[in-house]
């Protein structure tokens, strides 16, 4: 359904003719439901492509006034989720500036469509770097650091909202609204203050996904970037290495004969500071990563190797400044693992991280291979708390698993979850990924239900293992009556209607 003609001129003189379409052939690039999906949704009456913070504003003050719905997007990925018939789509793919790289303050400055592949290189050009979210190189930065952002180097760092610095933000009423320092006109290198904190409206432990508003710009907090200034890869994808200086960078995985033993020797790295990355890792999505065809996959997934090799098993990822850092951090790290019952995994694994550290700890280009399998997964859990308690988590995860695996709904991998510890063990994340095949008549009954009864688990045992959204209420209490607290929030920002 397209917009009325009057809206769609208003909305062209904002940004241009050139810069928005109710084509059909455009529109139709916008209804799928994202990777996995195999129907069409609903699709905008318009896409509007904004060159600025002030255009955003313009589009939102128009579509408030004249009550036509919109949503901000820039990956496309949660495209099928927010379509409805008539509404406007803000693509903020346009807005991809890199305004500011602050190499004393060590922060960046950037828009909504500057992507992981374009700050990247620039940072470490300059010997910085920044948490990347396992979303491949092509994904919205931003879009990152104010949603999930969850990556595989939180134990030597910390979750991407602890590294959100001053924020621009376009508020549904279409006021511009300047967070943190960048609120009193002195730059853009605190988050907050003076007076009440806003950071957590904007990116508390998940984010709103627009829901209040449309961010135009962030400041992101940068950290020493340890390896070269230009990444040195050779060969062409699929086949590509990225061989790191071995003396400095260095992969381990180790493999523990219980949970407990591997959860206390990720716990004594954090303890003793060492490692950029320790983390418990998926070990299908590990296969799908290593690997460069379903045909691939499968022939080293029924090998057995990884069933037998990973399904406990450490990742641990050194990242030193000197040759000299590194033989200390490996010293500490053999004492721990000797200690705690742990032993080197099959060298046909190991390897792979000797030609490639870059495909899961520096950069993430291989995600999408999760989608060979069969065109669908299904992420459950997505919480967080102490390391101990995700690793609870993950022992009650056969009690809602074991039943999709035996109708063979998913692969048949139950050890498939990843605990990674933040801020040196003081925190930790959990997340399993469950793969299924789209083309099966039953694939509607996977997602949905397996999410469902994940989220059951969780409320039955009182765990804090389920991401926070007001569209599950159920799990309120686990975290303080959140969904509570988002209505009150969301009705404060609804934009007032005018007579």
């Amino acid at each position: 359904m397209s917009i009325p003609a009057n809206i769609y001129k208003m909305l062209e003189d904002i940004v241009g003719p050139e810069y928005i379409s109710d084509k059909e052939y455009v529109l139709a690039a916008y209804r799928h439901a994202g990777p996995g999906g195999r129907g069409q949704q609903a699709g905008p009456g318009a896409i509007v492509l904004p060159g600025s913070t002030e255009e955003v504003q313009a589009i939102v003050k128009l579509c408030n006034k004249h009550n036509v719905k919109y949503a901000a997007i820039v990956s496309l990925f949660s495209v099928g989720r927010i379509g409805q018939p008539g509404m406007v789509f803000l693509n903020l793919q346009r807005m991809n500036r890199i305004l500011e790289i602050n190499e004393t303050d060590r922060y960046a400055v950037i828009e909504p469509g500057v992507r992981h592949v374009q700050l990247k290189p620039e940072l470490m050009k300059r010997g910085l770097n920044y948490p990347t979210a396992s979303v491949g190189p092509g994904a919205s930065v931003l879009a990152n650091f104010i949603t999930s952002g969850d990556h595989h180097m939180q134990h030597g760092a910390s979750r991407v909202n602890r590294y959100l610095m001053a924020t621009e933000w376009v508020m549904p009423n279409g006021e511009i609204l300047k967070v943190g320092s960048l609120g009193n006109n002195a730059g853009w290198f605190c988050p907050d203050g003076p007076g009440p904190s806003l950071r957590g409206l904007i990116k508390g432990w998940n984010g709103w996904s627009g829901g209040f508003g449309i961010v135009t710009k962030i400041a992101i907090g940068l950290d020493v970037w340890k390896g070269p200034a230009v990444m040195p890869g050779e060969g062409h994808s699929p086949s590509y290495t990225v061989r790191m200086p071995p003396d400095k960078h260095k992969v381990y995985i180790f493999k523990f004969p219980t949970a407990e033993k591997l959860r206390d020797a990720m716990l004594e790295m954090g303890k003793a500071e060492i490692g950029n990355a320790v983390l418990k890792y998926f070990y299908a999505t590990e296969c799908s990563l290593t690997t460069t065809s379903a045909n691939e996959f499968f022939e080293v997934w029924n090998s057995g190797l990884y069933q037998r090799e990973l399904p406990l098993a450490l990742w641990v990822y050194l990242a030193t400044a000197s040759p000299e850092e590194m033989q200390y951090e490996e010293r500490v790290m053999w004492d721990i693992v000797k200690e705690m019952d742990g032993q080197p995994v099959d060298e046909s694994i190991r390897k792979k991280y000797d030609d490639n550290i870059d495909h899961m700890f520096i950069i993430v280009s291989f995600l999408q291979r999760v989608l060979r399998l069969g065109g669908g997964w299904a992420g459950v859990k997505l919480g967080g708390d102490s390391v101990s308690h995700m690793f609870q988590v993950a022992g009650a995860i056969p009690e809602f698993l074991n039943e999709f695996i035996d109708k063979k709904m998913i692969i048949d991998a139950p050890n498939n979850w990843q605990i990674i510890p933040m801020e040196y063990g003081h925190l930790a994340h959990i997340e399993m990924l469950c793969f299924y095949d789209v083309t099966q008549p039953d694939h509607p009954n996977v997602m949905m239900p397996l999410m469902q009864r994940s989220a059951e688990t969780d409320i039955k045992h009182g765990f804090h293992a389920s991401t926070p959204m007001a569209s599950n209420p159920a799990i309120g209490p686990l975290y303080s009556n959140f969904n509570l607290w988002v209505d009150k929030i969301k009705k404060a920002f609804e934009p007032v209607k005018e007579l």
